[in-house]
């Protein structure tokens, strides 16, 4: 009875964190003269955590996560980062709730969610990511949610990485940045 409320309450809490981070200002007049910056439209990503952190050597690590949010926030993308439940202990044999997510990936506490137990992310992640026009890094293919889900069809919405010779490798990142 409770789990549909939480889910929704992650689902908004990421979303929060990337309007907030869009937000409408009220407009300034400029100087004479001065041309308007453009503005370059805000390139969101969401990180099914729960897979990158398995994809260096198999096993769970922060290691593949801080990896890909530095990689993608040097490609100009706004990282959020959601994981199962039970992520927190297959990385320290605990519960890890947002917060404590979040300050192991030097992250705001609000681009990090931690679905409920009991409950998938995956449906939470692909919700998020087509709400905020986000792309998924992720190995996953989701394809128990295709129905429901149509856009993991678009090619770039989905994102694959790997480790080759030691290195991070993202499929298909460049297509987006």
């Amino acid at each position: 009875m409770i789990t549909v409320p939480c889910a929704l309450a992650s689902l908004f809490l990421l979303v929060r964190f990337f309007h907030k981070l869009d937000p409408v200002q009220k407009a300034k007049k400029p100087k004479p003269r001065s041309k308007p910056a453009k503005r370059r439209p805000e390139k969101r990503v969401v990180i099914d955590g729960s897979n990158v952190m398995h994809w260096k050597d198999g096993e769970p690590s922060f290691d593949p996560l801080h990896d890909v949010i530095s990689k993608l926030k040097l490609l100009g993308f706004t990282p959020g980062v959601m994981f199962d439940a039970n992520a927190g202990h297959l990385l320290e044999g605990r519960y890890l709730d947002d917060a404590d997510m979040a300050a192991r990936l030097l992250l705001p506490e609000d681009a990090v969610v931690v679905v409920e137990k009991g409950r998938p992310a995956d449906p939470i992640i692909l919700a998020a990511a087509t709400n905020i026009g986000a792309i998924v890094v992720s190995n996953d293919r989701y394809r128990d949610w295709v129905d429901e889900f149509p856009e993991i069809q678009k090619q770039g919405f989905l994102v694959r990485g790997r480790y080759k010779s030691g290195k991070l490798k993202l499929n298909q990142i460049s297509q987006k940045a």
